[in-house]
């Protein structure tokens, strides 16, 4: 008896039918398996473009905090084409990029699909930038302690923190921005110190006793995450100016760029030497031509009468002048009422107070005002 026999046509198309219904099952998961996979090496290398990018800009926090004159990738003209110096992209692409103090927003498609910035991670899809609740310059009500509200203008958005400047110079005397005192205290010797060492020690000793009394005013401000005194090329940051230096990639000269041109505008105009207030001389230096060069009124006003009822003609930055060590050893620069940056004797305590930048979240905003709310100083005699 023959058992060998082969299949028969109808069994052959039962096979055949189970294989195909196995297939049509199968072959869907196994896709998705893949895609699944894709996808997750995509947000794998999206979210590691991220923290590259994160990486690089503490680093040259780092390295511009050793040299001034280091030259920063991350500000706010960051494109996406200066990524790749920054982190390898791989096979991924950045499509775009937002940076401001911190990165803001990143879009990037990797694995054939786009990952968007999301709560400080990256997530898969094609999302919108979220439309910021504040923009700069604008005026808000905020908590600062238990009992203690303050006004801000808005710098900075960066997430749920805001980072803003006082309204106001802070209540009390004007101060220097380092004293004889503090600076021998600090280490140094004012009186026999040659240039080249104070300036090189201004830099490491930094405003000691305008922080002191900044310090000292805000010293109940329990609910503010940070506390600072401005940076000289944030507020410039302010001005059109500073937008034509970043245009031409002039920025890491921007204290002797804006000397020299604004003191030849300066220089040609008796009408800008001449005023005598805050709003006198903005109005001439408008009318000169010299708008470009103006900070917003906004961070040029309400400077606080002091103790002895006089008032001050800006606030102290905490940037001492590094470009002319020749000619002004000892200098730092300050925010004038007159709308500009004004560079002044480090220990002069005559004309000059503080007013903060703070950093706070958005939980600590009570309002945002609809107009300014400030006493305008600009009558003041002698403005300098």
């Amino acid at each position: 008896m023959n058992l060998k026999r082969g299949f028969t046509l109808i069994e052959l198309l039962a096979v055949i039918i189970i294989l195909a219904i196995v297939a049509l099952i199968a072959t869907p998961i196994i896709l998705d398996v893949v895609e699944d996979a894709r996808k997750s090496a995509g947000l794998s290398e999206a979210n590691m473009i991220y923290s590259g990018i994160n990486n690089y800009c503490a680093t040259e926090d780092v390295k511009y905090q050793l040299d001034n004159n280091y030259t920063k990738i991350c500000t706010s003209s960051m494109t996406k084409e200066n990524v790749p110096t920054m982190v390898n992209l791989g096979n991924a692409k950045v499509i775009e990029i937002e940076y401001s103090d911190k990165l803001t927003w990143l879009k990037v498609k990797s694995n054939g699909h786009i990952y968007s910035l999301q709560d400080n991670a990256m997530v898969e899809g094609d999302l919108d930038k979220p439309e910021a609740k504040y923009a700069v310059g604008d005026l808000l009500k905020v908590q600062v302690s238990d009992s203690e509200t303050q006004n801000i203008y808005v710098l900075e958005v960066n997430g749920d923190e805001i980072v803003g400047i006082l309204d106001r110079n802070l209540p009390g005397v004007t101060v220097a921005w380092i004293s004889e005192a503090d600076y021998n205290s600090a280490g140094g010797n004012w009186n026999s110190d040659s240039d080249e060492v104070k300036n090189q020690n201004l830099y490491e000793f930094g405003p000691i006793t305008a922080l002191a009394a900044m310090n000292e005013r805000t010293s109940n401000w329990n609910k503010v995450n940070k506390i600072e005194m401005p940076e000289a090329e944030e507020m410039l940051k302010l001005t059109e100016y500073y937008k034509e230096l970043e245009s031409s990639g002039e920025t890491a000269n921007w204290e002797s760029e804006y000397s020299t041109e604004f003191n030849t505008l300066y220089m040609e105009n008796e009408s800008i030497q001449n005023c005598s207030s805050g709003s006198e001389c903005r109005e001439a230096i408008t009318a000169a031509g010299g708008e470009k060069y103006l900070l917003p009124e906004w961070a040029t006003i309400n400077l606080e009468t002091t103790g002895d009822n006089s008032a001050g003609y800006g606030y102290w930055t905490r940037t001492p002048m590094n470009y002319s060590v020749v000619s002004d050893p000892d200098y730092a620069w300050y925010v004038s009422d007159r709308g500009i940056l004004i560079r002044d004797d480090v220990v002069y305590s005559g004309s000059v107070g503080v007013r903060p930048v703070i950093h706070i979240y958005e939980s600590n905003i009570l309002s945002k005002l609809e107009a300014l709310e400030y006493v305008n100083p600009d009558d003041v005699v002698g403005a300098s």
